[in-house]
């Protein structure tokens, strides 16, 4: 993806920042902490244990070498045409994602008929969940809220249920949940199925997120 919506290039480090204060929050994990080019966070999860997030490829190729403990996440604020080539053979890359913003705002969510909305906040974190008529889930999401600014993070819509509006009606609802206790932006990394979700929900695309691991034998 090449086409970038905003206009002030120098702001993206602003918003790295910000999603991943919100995916600590999301994620119950500690604080980020600074590294040369970004920021670290411990994990603890079996197969990824430690995240690395980079501003820009420049970076890697002085981090890379050190990296080499099994289940080791980076993700790094470029297409992945520019960081492959940094990358050893002991790394995974993942699908091409997107990092992107939106103001968020008040606004009410109505569930399609058939469908019951079900939001919850606890702490930092405020859930969302639409249930079909059987009390199945058939789309949910959580925000992790810090400060004025709130990421969207394990978004799904289950594929029976797809192609009725559920998307909207999900992100409408979990930024007016963030909006009523203060928060002024949203932020997330979209995959390559979500980017025209968000898009058509007015979010800001500001630049290609690529992932990459050390598999982690079970």
């Amino acid at each position: 993806m090449s086409v970038i919506d905003r206009e002030q290039p120098t702001a993206t480090s602003d918003v790295v920042r910000a999603w991943v204060d919100g995916w600590a929050v999301s994620r119950t994990v500690r604080s980020p902490v600074k590294v040369a080019g970004g920021f670290r966070l411990e994990v603890g999860l079996p197969g990824h244990r430690v995240r690395y997030v980079l501003f820009d490829a420049e970076q890697v190729a002085e981090l890379v070498p050190a990296l080499t403990a099994p289940g080791t996440w980076l993700k790094v604020s470029a297409p992945a045409e520019r960081v492959v080539p940094l990358l050893t053979p002991a790394w995974t890359v993942g699908e091409q994602e997107y990092l992107m913003s939106v103001p968020l705002r008040r606004a009410t969510a109505l569930a399609p008929d058939g469908y019951t909305l079900h939001t919850a906040t606890d702490g930092g974190i405020t859930t969302v969940r639409i249930h079909d008529a059987d009390g199945t889930t058939a789309a949910s999401g959580q925000m992790g809220v810090a400060g004025p600014t709130a990421v969207a993070d394990k978004i799904l819509t289950d594929p029976a249920h797809r192609r009725r509006g559920l998307g909207r009606v999900l992100m409408t609802a979990l930024g007016d949940a963030a909006a009523e206790r203060g928060a002024t932006t949203g932020v997330l990394v979209a995959t390559r199925d979500g980017l025209a979700l968000y898009r058509a929900l007015g979010w800001t695309l500001w630049e290609a997120i690529t992932p990459a691991y050390i598999p982690e034998n079970e």
